[in-house]
């Protein structure tokens, strides 16, 4: 018997229904219950007819409401395509100048953006650049000795590395919307001199790999076996979050990584002690049953996100892979392989664009088993599995 869908919330009048914004609460729809506002998602709406669902997004323009057909799709796609129609729906402001809150909407409308940079970029816009969002972007143009003066205000009072970032995606959002409107002036970021940003030297010395396992080995199995993940991939805490047990090749000994930063999934060999350690994790009994490698401990339909344990004193998972990577260099690894394992592009000149990097996955794995083994080394071989 399928759940009665509760509404999440009533805003508009008692007339209006609104579902929740995920893809079970929707396909427990009655048919022909008709329309329902999906919680969550601006101007999102779900219509359910005697035999179908299908979803549409909607906006007042002006006075007049317009509305885009999305189809019978999933909730997913649904809310992707919903997101560039209501920023389109959105009118530019009297007298025809765009400002940089809409010139930002459309810049997050690029594919290739990931989500993390997404949320900094977010972050960013509503921390520094509230002032600035309503402006019109030729205004900002000419503003140079103002941008100037907010780079120095944001160094001055949360630090450089926040200024740059800041300036830096502020240029990015300006010279995307001066591809199209080519009568913009130059961006205003030509005034601010931005400092190098040294890279940080974040990887662990053996003591250090020595003090981070003291922390990680107390902790519970999901949150353990998660550590360990990441140090023996090397790979970002997103993507070792959303992992499924359907991306861990067990017969191949691989993993993919589908959420990925710039949306870009790459597939890496599974080093041998890291397959063990997985499988033991995985028939032990001490994980629920759950799609997802690292279910959440709350609702295991969830995954962890976020993951932190610094108090402690586990250093981040950043810091994993910058040692990852350093142990890479350490063994003599290519830059070509390093590039491979740890899902960085193949660009930067033509020969890397001809290499089909599921092709030479194998090749891989003497690389990815040295770096299993240096870890061993320095943890102590019971140590590395848990």
């Amino acid at each position: 018997m399928k759940q009665k869908v509760v509404p999440i919330r009533r805003k508009a009048g008692p007339q209006e229904k609104i579902v929740a914004s995920n893809q079970k609460a929707v396909d427990d729809l009655p048919y022909n219950s008709g329309t329902w506002r999906v919680g969550g998602v601006p101007g999102l709406y779900v219509r359910a007819r005697a035999r179908s669902k299908s979803f549409f997004v909607q906006r007042r323009v002006r006075g007049r409401l317009a509305r885009g057909i999305l189809g019978e799709i999933t909730l997913k796609a649904a809310r992707a395509e919903a997101a560039k129609r209501w920023t389109r729906m959105k009118p530019v402001p009297a007298g025809g100048r765009k400002t940089f809150q809409l010139a930002f909407e459309e810049f997050l409308e690029r594919d290739k953006l990931g989500e993390r940079t997404r949320e900094i970029y977010k972050y960013n816009v509503e921390r520094y650049l509230a002032d600035w969002t309503p402006r019109a972007l030729e205004d900002i143009g000419r503003d140079r000795s103002g941008l100037r003066s907010l780079y120095h205000a944001i160094a001055r009072k949360h630090g450089k590395a926040s200024a740059s970032q800041t300036m830096r995606m502020f240029s990015a959002v300006y010279r995307y919307a001066r591809k199209v409107d080519a009568d913009l002036p130059e961006s205003p970021t030509v005034a601010v001199d931005l400092p190098e940003m040294k890279a940080r030297d974040w990887a662990l010395a053996p003591a250090d790999l020595h003090k981070w396992w003291a922390g990680v080995k107390p902790l519970n199995p999901i949150k353990r076996t998660w550590w360990l993940a990441c140090l023996f991939t090397g790979a970002r805490r997103g993507s070792i979050e959303a992992l499924k047990w359907a991306d861990v090749d067990f017969e191949k000994r691989t993993i993919t990584f589908r959420v990925t930063k710039g949306d870009r999934p790459y597939i890496v060999p599974m080093a041998d002690k890291l397959a063990e350690l997985l499988t033991g994790y995985r028939d032990s009994g001490e994980v629920p049953p759950s799609e997802w490698c690292f279910p959440s401990p709350v609702n295991p339909e969830s995954h962890l996100v976020n993951v932190r344990d610094d108090k402690r004193g586990v250093l981040s998972a950043h810091h994993l892979r910058h040692t990852f990577r350093t142990t890479l260099a350490e063994l003599g690894a290519t830059p070509d392989q390093a590039r491979l394992l740890m899902g960085h592009s193949l660009g930067g000149d033509v020969s890397r664009g001809y290499i089909t990097a599921p092709l030479v996955v194998e090749s891989l794995r003497p690389v990815i088993n040295a770096v299993a083994a240096r870890y061993a080394k320095i943890l102590g071989e019971s140590n590395s599995h848990g």
